[in-house]
């Protein structure tokens, strides 16, 4: 009896080597991601508690594992401070990611005050970063324009959002920059 057991034994631990051995049907890797159609995404910058952004986004995405949301065609997207617009914002593709900085190939912002546009580009790679806890727009390269402002054009710019605060330029980047002026009246009083 005791040999039969132990050939039965025998026998079940060759087939499970056998079995652990043999070719195994690889599993695909389960990626968690949340999808949504239609989306307003609300983002509330935790270094800059005075402001809200918000997206209307036809599809917004959301991966656990990166902690990062991409949201798609946003046309219709603004920042908010104390209730207030400062610019509004829209972008083919935009990444909000686990810092809440943002990111995009291009981002077009419109001014609320100055009534101005503004195109942000990433070239070569590098994307147009807004940098929350800075407060800044990192960008590869900007256009500044707008009716009775002319035109502006600079590449590695570092800008604050309300657009009073610029550095650019850098070895072998451009600027430059285009301005409408009224007419102005001398100390007498008489157009020159």
């Amino acid at each position: 009896m005791t040999k039969w057991a132990s050939l039965a034994l025998g026998a079940v631990l060759l087939v499970l080597l056998a079995l652990s051995l043999g070719p195994r049907a690889e599993r695909p890797e389960v990626r968690e991601e949340i999808v949504l159609d239609g989306a307003v995404v609300r983002l509330f910058p935790a270094s800059d508690p005075g402001a809200v952004w918000r997206f209307d986004a036809p599809v917004a995405s959301y991966d656990p594992a990166a902690r990062e949301t991409t949201l798609t065609r946003i046309e219709d997207g603004e920042r908010r401070v104390e209730d207030e617009i400062d610019f509004t914002l829209a972008a083919d593709r935009l990444v909000i990611g686990r810092d809440d900085d943002l990111r995009s190939a291009r981002m077009d912002v419109h001014l609320v005050a100055d009534d101005l546009d503004v195109e942000m580009e990433g070239v070569e790679g590098r994307q147009v970063r807004v940098d929350q806890e800075a407060g800044r727009f990192e960008v590869p390269r900007i256009r500044i324009f707008g009716e009775g402002f002319g035109e502006s054009l600079y590449q590695e710019m570092s800008v604050s959002f309300d657009f009073t605060d610029f550095e650019a330029g850098g070895p072998d980047t451009i600027g430059y920059s285009e301005f409408e002026l009224d007419e102005r009246d001398d100390a007498s009083g008489r157009n020159p």
